[in-house]
């Protein structure tokens, strides 16, 4: 039998570069000397490779139905706005930003195994840099493919994307997610999920919904149906008990919309737990709520166009910050005007993870994410400010507060914004 293998995989190879070529009509560059421009490429790895090297290793994962334990392509590109959009085929992502965090999980056991990095062409500095650090972690045979995409696309051969849309999907904001997970599902996908655990007596065992927000002031005030509540910040300490024992059972997780992270935190750590068959909900709640569909309480079902009030929190001492609505809450246009005439008369805490602070943040602003604020809770005094938490939606300063309350019900002057925030690189902000 073996000797009838090779030429179908023969066969089946000629397909494959048809189907890559395209309208390519030449056999692509034969290999040369990149000249690399010192200014944008500083520190050029030491092994260059041409196309002509990497289109048989990209044919020959092809054929495979699972990755090959002997090489691997990665794409040191960010994954958004450039690998999801268009990749080189069976090339993994590994975003030069990320290495450090993602590599271990990434990259092969093997450490003689055979790496191609590539990225944005001969002007990009990307892929090198991957490759250094990846020797420097132990792996011995390396090289950089450093026309990149850029040629892969000029000569005419396909790419591929992160996902087969069939459905529109939303656009995440990098600076608001930075990490977003790799498959994403839409409404109509998450719907008849909830439809069926609605109507069966005991909860589904082959999916779960989980509601990656705080559970107060967003889950116990809202959620989708039969959604579970594990907020992204006590994953560590409650999955165990929360997520099925089943790691085949398929999760969704979301939170409080396309500029929410949480979500995405959450289903890269399911993943690491073990899960397979993980999946986000982008848009989330917002849209849930906003095309009409009822959500369930704490205490219950309602409707979500049509929420129950708030109680207001009690009237402010004199010198006090000017309260909000809701408990808790500071008033946003109190709050605008504040950062504009006094900052420096508050402590202002942005509690988001330290990638979302460092794309942007509010001047004079402690980035101090809600388990730090736990583990530091004694620290704390509004004996000469009073505090006040910032996030991008209100979820997790709202969680902030409401851990302040549980822990620290001796300080008075604690407070949150209970907003939609969007924050520039040079210290600028905006409250939606």
């Amino acid at each position: 039998m073996r000797k009838y293998l090779f030429p179908i995989q023969m066969l089946v190879a000629a397909l494959l570069m048809a189907l890559l070529a395209g309208c390519a009509g030449h056999n692509g560059t034969q290999a040369r000397t990149f000249q690399l421009d010192p200014a944008q490429v500083p520190n050029p790895y030491h092994t260059l490779v041409d196309i002509e090297f990497v289109k048989p290793l990209v044919f020959e994962a092809m054929l495979r139905t699972d990755p090959s334990p002997d090489f691997m392509i990665i794409d040191s590109r960010p994954k958004q706005p450039r690998f999801d959009v268009g990749h080189i085929p069976t090339a993994v992502s590994l975003p030069d930003s990320q290495f450090e965090r993602m590599a271990a999980e990434v990259l092969p056991a093997d450490r003689n195994a055979l790496l191609v990095f590539y990225c944005g062409g001969l002007h990009c500095p990307l892929s090198h840099q991957s490759a250094w650090k990846a020797e420097a972690m132990g792996y011995t045979n390396i090289a950089v493919y450093p026309a990149g995409d850029p040629e892969w696309v000029e000569q005419g051969y396909k790419v591929w994307t992160a996902r087969d849309v069939r459905s529109p999907l939303p656009t995440l904001d990098p600076a608001q997610v930075p990490n977003p997970f790799h498959t994403l599902v839409t409404l109509e996908e998450v719907r008849p999920f909830v439809s069926r655990g609605v109507l069966l007596a005991n909860p589904p065992t082959d999916v779960m919904i989980i509601d990656s927000r705080p559970k107060q002031p967003r889950y116990d005030v809202g959620h989708i149906p039969t959604a579970v509540s594990l907020p992204d910040s006590q994953f560590e300490r409650m999955a165990a008990e929360v997520l099925p024992a089943d790691k085949n059972t398929k999760l969704i997780f979301y939170c409080g919309g396309t500029h929410c992270p949480l979500s995405h935190q959450s289903a890269w750590k399911a993943e690491a737990m073990g899960y397979t068959n993980v999946a986000v909900y982008p848009a989330g709640d917002p849209e849930w709520v906003e095309r009409g569909y009822i959500v369930w309480t704490a205490d219950g079902a309602r409707q979500a166009q049509d929420p129950a009030p708030t109680p207001a929190k009690a009237a402010a001492p004199a010198g006090a910050l000017k309260p909000g609505s809701a408990e808790g809450t500071v008033d946003n246009d109190f709050f605008v005007q504040l950062m504009r005439d006094n900052p420096a008369s508050i402590q202002l805490i942005d509690v988001r993870s330290p990638a979302e602070f460092s794309a942007g943040h509010i001047p004079g602003a402690r980035n101090m994410t809600v388990d730090m604020l736990e583990d530091n809770i004694k620290s704390f005094s509004t004996a000469e400010k009073p505090i006040v938490f910032i996030c991008s939606t209100g979820a997790r300063s709202g969680e902030a507060f409401y851990l302040f309350m549980e822990m620290r019900p001796d300080l008075q002057e604690v407070y949150y914004v209970d907003a939609n925030v969007s924050y520039t690189p040079t210290g600028e902000f905006a409250i939606n």
